[in-house]
């Protein structure tokens, strides 16, 4: 759904770009270069796929020579040819997944059916499925499908009225069965869900607000190779990088 604002937009987009990569090269490895390897994303907020250009990305664009990671800098390089915007979360993993040479496999879910309908002249490669349920009810309904999804982004809006508490519902879903995902929130207010989910939060902080992610279920595995460029990008949005640890009990049992 992608509401959190230019600079919520770019660190959430650059921080799924750089799990993306990681899980892809993962599905690679030990894969044949002629081998076919399929790789599912499923977006619970998908939105249409184009949103507007990012007041603060030529900056973040300008320095990518400073980043180690590049599948968010290459993702993005183009304007999205149907409205000539920028690429929604689930076009940026179609690019990224794509980039890599997998088999890629959407399934794209929002609760707006006007929003789905948008989102059909979207697609840019790869076979996508189109949804328009509760997010909760899509996740549920996937997750008991024969082929499991390889990673679930989960960016709920601000104005949810159910609060965190559906993400932390989610989050333990997917930690059960093993699946890779990333959820973000706000940054304000969000030990408590931070500490129910047991891992480590990536926020950006500005005067006005925050934007967080937690990756989990795998997904987790790319933090220490994304540190280093998070805290040159926070700069580039005008804020400062910083983890937010689960407090314990949950971090002595759950923290990785």
């Amino acid at each position: 759904m992608e509401d959190q604002g230019d600079h919520g937009i770019l660190w959430t987009q650059f921080i799924l770009a750089a799990a993306l990569a990681r899980a892809a090269t993962t599905a690679r490895q030990g894969e044949s270069s002629a081998a076919e390897v399929s790789f599912s994303f499923a977006d619970t907020h998908a939105g249409c796929g184009c949103i507007a250009r990012p007041s603060g990305l030529d900056m973040v664009q300008a320095e990518r020579a400073n980043f180690t990671g590049t599948a968010f800098h290459e993702a993005v390089a183009t304007s999205l040819a149907g409205c000539e915007g920028h690429p929604g979360s689930w076009v940026l993993a179609a690019r990224v997944l794509g980039a890599f040479g997998v088999a890629v496999e959407i399934d794209v879910n929002d609760i707006d059916p006007a929003q789905i309908a948008r989102a059909q002249a979207n697609r840019e490669g790869g076979w996508v499925r189109f949804w328009s349920h509760d997010w909760f009810r899509f996740l549920r309904s996937r997750v008991a499908m024969p082929r499991r999804p390889d990673f679930v982004f989960i960016d709920p809006p601000p104005d949810d009225p159910r609060g965190p508490g559906y993400a932390i519902d989610a989050a333990i879903l997917l930690e059960t069965l093993a699946i890779p995902y990333m959820i973000t929130y706000p940054a304000q207010g969000a030990q408590s869900a931070i500490d129910q989910i047991g891992r480590l939060g990536l926020e950006l902080f500005r005067d006005e607000g925050g934007q967080g992610a937690v990756l989990g279920g795998g997904a987790e595995t790319v933090v220490l190779d994304v540190l280093g460029d998070l805290g040159r990008l926070a700069p580039l949005l005008g804020g400062r990088f910083a983890p937010r640890l689960p407090r314990p009990p949950a971090a002595d049992d759950y923290c990785i």
